[in-house]
């Protein structure tokens, strides 16, 4: 497929995946998400001026940033910034972060990623050409005046920025050791999870993200500045049910897990109600930095790639950009003020709390069996059948008061019908899903598996008047489902989930 492609036929539109067509049909759909939604943003007030700026990077590709400044009396420390996916540099996610560092006294410089916005270049999905575009922005910053060093061609500088943004942070940090502290921001631990949880294809985000991303770097037009490979590997994903090999060899390069000796001090931001990065990675990579000793923290907000984002209201934003000032006050100012170990949003309480750790020491779990929940459905469930089901849901009344508080384990005995079988997750409050977010699973091989899993992690407080519920089911639209399963039969007497809770 096209990894096998020459450099000339990676320019051509070939393949039942025709990207003009792709992004027509994807157009309707997506114009909402290309031109951005969010909060307005305030003006600049006294004291900061901007400058936009043709920086030629490593390979010669011209890259447009913007670079604000604020009025000082010595150089200052910096921050570098890009865009979440098919987005520019003055999306409403971006600006407003970027006026606000500046407000707080750092100087800033915002650019569109290669091949988004008005940069030049293939989008490569923060691949090494992203990686070595951040690092020219870092030599841009010490070559400046305004820009305070740590020594020769060594700035003074950190890394804010969401999604796609936050994912070339840990990327280019990991490469350079000048970049002093990272703010990744509602991003991935491990492209692959992303994707094709647990080994099942993510396609509806795959369509979402292709569409979005094609449509910000050519306005439909014939060709796109997004790496045909990935267009390729989209079709033999459709054809085969399969995450493509040479795909899966990019994955890892991009993501935190395969990284050596990463040590940036990194400030994690998560939006509870994200489906496409879910809470799980973020955590994922937090536990990774405590492991390895990295100096890390870790914030949940309402939003994500969910439409809560656009909803997430001003006091909210303002919270986590002021940790985000702070983690930079103390990492390239050398200030004593810090983070707190964990910041989380309270849904049900509309406010912020936080935590020595995460999580929470007291944190303690529940075991709720299948075989004791009243259900309803059958257990075998299949799908398009004349005689069962495609869920069945398990529901248990709540015990106490409590709180439950970071991820579930999910313990399954199934009986597989057919050569294989996938699994949609969701856990329940009161017959409503938690966050919107569920989980997939696919069962190799026929007869009885037991399989286990995290579920992604979430936040709910919880008294005797409710009820906990499980639901299983063998279809999602958001996923490409089995075509040669025949259904599963869930063993509720060997299955059970266990629920991480706190005392009230």
């Amino acid at each position: 497929m096209g990894a096998d492609r020459n450099a000339d036929e990676r320019g051509t539109d070939v393949g039942r995946v025709n990207r003009r067509r792709f992004l027509g049909a994807s157009g309707a759909a997506l114009t909402a998400l290309a031109t951005g939604v969010g909060t307005a943003t305030a003006s600049f007030g006294s004291g900061v001026t901007s400058e936009d700026y043709t920086i030629e990077s490593w390979d010669g590709t011209k890259l447009e940033a913007t670079f604000y400044t604020p009025d000082a009396s010595e150089p200052q420390p910096a921050v570098l910034m890009t865009h979440g996916w098919g987005a520019f540099r003055e999306s409403p996610l971006t600006l407003p972060k970027a006026k606000h560092h500046a407000k707080q006294g750092y100087n800033v410089l915002t650019y569109d990623s290669r091949g988004f916005g008005g940069s030049e270049g293939t989008v490569g999905l923060d691949g090494p050409n992203e990686v070595k575009d951040a690092q020219r922005m870092v030599d841009w910053l010490a070559n400046r005046p305004e820009v305070a060093l740590d020594a020769t061609d060594d700035p003074k500088v950190g890394m804010d920025g969401v999604s796609y943004a936050g994912g070339i942070q840990l990327s280019a940090a990991a490469a350079d050791d000048r970049i002093d502290a990272v703010v990744p921001r509602i991003t991935w631990n491990d492209l692959q999870y992303s994707l094709a949880p647990n080994g099942v294809i993510k396609i509806g985000w795959l369509s979402v993200l292709l569409g979005l991303g094609g449509i910000s770097s050519s306005l439909i037009g014939p060709d796109t500045n997004i790496d045909p490979r990935l267009y390729d590997w989209y079709e033999e994903a459709l054809e085969t049910n399969e995450i493509p090999e040479a795909m899966l060899e990019l994955n890892e390069r991009r993501s935190f897990p395969y990284f050596d000796d990463y040590d940036t001090p990194t400030f994690l931001v998560q939006g509870w109600d994200d489906s496409l990065f879910k809470p799980i990675e973020t955590v994922r990579t937090y536990r990774s930095l405590q492991d390895s000793g990295v100096e890390s923290r870790l914030a949940f907000y309402e939003g994500g790639h969910a439409p809560e984002e656009i909803t997430v209201p001003l006091d909210q934003r303002g919270h986590m950009n002021g940790l985000a000032t702070t983690w930079f006050d103390r990492h390239l100012r050398d200030e004593s003020a810090d983070v707190p170990q964990s910041s989380t949003y309270l849904k049900q309480r509309g406010e912020f709390r936080t935590e020595d750790q995460f999580p929470p020491e007291d944190t303690e779990f529940v075991s709720y069996n299948l075989g004791d929940a009243a259900v309803d459905g059958d257990d075998r469930i299949e799908r398009w059948s004349w005689w069962y089901d495609s869920e069945v849901t398990y529901t248990w009344d709540v015990r106490e008061s409590a709180e439950w508080y970071g991820t579930p384990q999910v313990d399954l005995s199934l009986d597989v019908h057919g050569p294989e079988a996938r699994i949609f997750v969701f856990m329940l409050r009161n017959g409503n899903p938690i966050n919107g977010n569920g989980e997939a699973y696919r069962v190799e091989g026929s007869g009885v598996s037991r399989v286990s899993f995290e579920f992604p992690t979430f936040q709910r407080f919880v008294s005797p008047s409710d009820t906990f519920g499980l639901e299983i089911g063998v279809s999602s639209p958001w996923y490409l489902d089995s075509r040669e399963s025949e259904g599963v039969t869930i063993r509720p007497g060997e299955s059970s989930v266990r629920l991480p809770q706190r005392q009230q």
